[in-house]
């Protein structure tokens, strides 16, 4: 039996607000504005300078299925390293793990 990450039994045991922040998440891209391609590279930006390895996991993995490039992702981490060098840093061996889990 493969294990569940922390989203899927977020959302067992808490499925009221695992749907009000999926539809929080949807409407801060105001009125739609951003492409898909642009919200999650933004998104892997902003967990790696936050250094939440669970979500830039999660979206480095949706980044890749979706057609998103290596090179683009890595890019997108690097945003991270006008905060701090290492916020950065931490996001390189994530993306490694995740392409080749996949």
């Amino acid at each position: 039996m493969a294990r569940k990450n922390v989203w899927q039994i977020f959302n067992e045991e808490t499925p009221g607000i695992t749907a009000a922040y999926a539809k929080m998440s949807e409407a801060v891209n105001i009125d739609g504005c951003l492409d898909e391609k642009t919200v999650i590279l933004l998104k892997i930006a902003v967990y790696s300078a936050i250094r939440d390895p669970i979500a830039l996991r999660h979206y480095v993995g949706v980044g890749l299925k979706s057609g998103i490039s290596k090179k683009e992702i890595k890019s997108a981490s690097m945003m991270a390293t006008g905060v701090v060098v290492t916020y950065g840093e931490m996001a390189m061996p994530i993306i490694q793990e995740v392409e080749e889990s996949l």
